[in-house]
């Protein structure tokens, strides 16, 4: 009777580190990414068997789902039948938040979702550096950052209780990483570290540009920190999940071109 368990958010946050953690623990069963063509068919696939087709009973759309994460994954399929959650992690797929929620309607066994946000700087700064990044520029960037976040705000309205927010920077800036993922993450899931079957400390974050790449990434030019900084959308939300940056925020506003300042100020 396992709950599904969706690790999401913008590529470059965390996902792969929120999941590892998670999957540390006996008690859940989170499965990779099922990005791309196969990610969006599989939505498809699953919405359509409980929607349109009225499947009978949730258990069997539940079953369905579970094996269909199990098989999708580009990674090494977990089996973890005793395990209290499952589910799978991939960027970007707050944008199915509507089909999980249609898929997973048992009101007994809700949905829940893990949403992982980092600031716009250090997203863009890890995008850039990676071989695969489809984003020309940071404008196109940007404009994928915020409808990820507004998308983790809408849910947070229509999922009260069910979005966990997993905030990279403010585990980084944390003293000591149990202690901050402990109310952070696990609480919100009923897991205890007792559950965990290595040292949170001895957990890798495999996916960091820094281990992709062997170095860490190039700053930013100046043009994109201000372009970024400028953006009056993008900075209410940088204030609002990230307030240590205020300072860093200020000074690249106010190197934007004179017409953008006026604009924000308008329109604020």
């Amino acid at each position: 009777m396992a709950r599904p368990l969706i690790v999401f958010g913008m590529g470059r946050s965390g996902t792969r580190m929120c999941a590892n953690l998670l999957n540390n623990s006996r008690d859940v069963e989170l499965q990779g990414e099922i990005g791309g063509p196969v990610g969006s068919k599989m939505m498809a696939w699953l919405y359509n068997v409980r929607v349109d087709k009225k499947a009978p009973d949730s258990e069997r759309i539940y079953r369905l789902a579970r094996a269909a994460f199990r098989d999708s994954t580009s990674s090494s399929c977990r089996i973890r039948n005793q395990a209290r959650w499952f589910g799978h992690k991939t960027p970007r797929h707050e944008r199915h938040f509507d089909r999980y929620e249609a898929i997973f309607d048992d009101p007994d066994r809700p949905a829940h979702y893990v949403y992982c946000l980092r600031n716009p700087f250090h997203v863009w700064r890890s995008y850039r550096a990676m071989p695969w990044n489809k984003f020309k520029t940071v404008r196109t960037f940007l404009d994928a950052w915020i409808l990820s976040v507004r998308t983790y705000e809408r849910m947070l309205e229509a999922a009260p209780g069910r979005v966990t927010l997993f905030n990279l920077d403010d585990m980084v800036r944390a003293p000591d990483r149990l202690e901050w993922i402990g109310p952070n993450l696990l609480a919100p899931l009923g897991i205890s570290p007792d559950s965990f079957r290595r040292f949170v400390d001895d957990l890798e974050n495999t996916n960091s540009a820094s281990n992709k790449l062997g170095q860490k990434p190039s700053e930013l030019p100046e043009s994109d920190l201000i372009e970024i900084a400028a953006d009056r959308e993008a900075a209410r939300m940088i204030r609002t999940y990230f307030p240590w940056m205020e300072e860093k925020l200020i000074a690249y506003e106010g190197q934007a071109p004179l017409h953008k300042r006026l604009f924000r100020f308008r329109a604020a």
